[in-house]
């Protein structure tokens, strides 16, 4: 209950502004993903860099924000993992985001794709961006979005 509320706290906080700077976004993923993740006994491994420090709208930051919190979400319900890494890039008007862990996940092109992975094919669609799971090198799974911020709806 505790984790919901303050989902909800933070959701709300960030809805009442208008934009939200890339890089003060980024520092507040960070520090929410290191907290559950934490939390749950799984260490966070971060990576993240931008050409431009670009302004997100509402429902930019909304979306990349609850697509982030769901991939975590289920590597800490399902995956069994003991680290998870996160490499956001955005560059030349690309922005490039991985999420991949360590746990025992396989074979994600027979997963069933209920409310959380389809959420997170939705958002990732109304952003003009593509999604794609797959077994990760050193195991696990790892989630890739790509999108072009030229597509990216305000």
């Amino acid at each position: 209950v505790r984790h919901t509320l303050q989902d909800l706290k933070t959701l709300t906080r960030g809805l009442a502004a208008s934009n939200h700077r890339l890089s003060h976004s980024a520092a507040e993923w960070k520090a929410d993903l290191s907290q559950r993740l934490t939390a749950a006994h799984i260490e966070l491994g971060w990576h993240f860099e931008f050409d431009e420090d670009i302004a997100l709208s509402v429902v930019r930051w909304s979306a990349l924000t609850r697509v982030l919190r769901e991939l975590v979400s289920n590597t800490i319900a399902h995956a069994q993992a003991t680290r998870v890494d996160v490499d956001f890039t955005l560059a030349n008007d690309r922005l490039d985001l991985s999420v991949s862990d360590d746990g025992i996940g396989r074979h994600p092109q027979v997963w069933s794709h209920g409310l959380g992975l389809g959420g997170v094919r939705k958002r990732v669609k109304q952003l003009g961006g593509e999604v794609e799971w797959r077994v990760a090198d050193a195991g696990g799974i790892e989630c890739r979005v790509r999108v072009q911020l030229g597509a990216l709806p305000d």
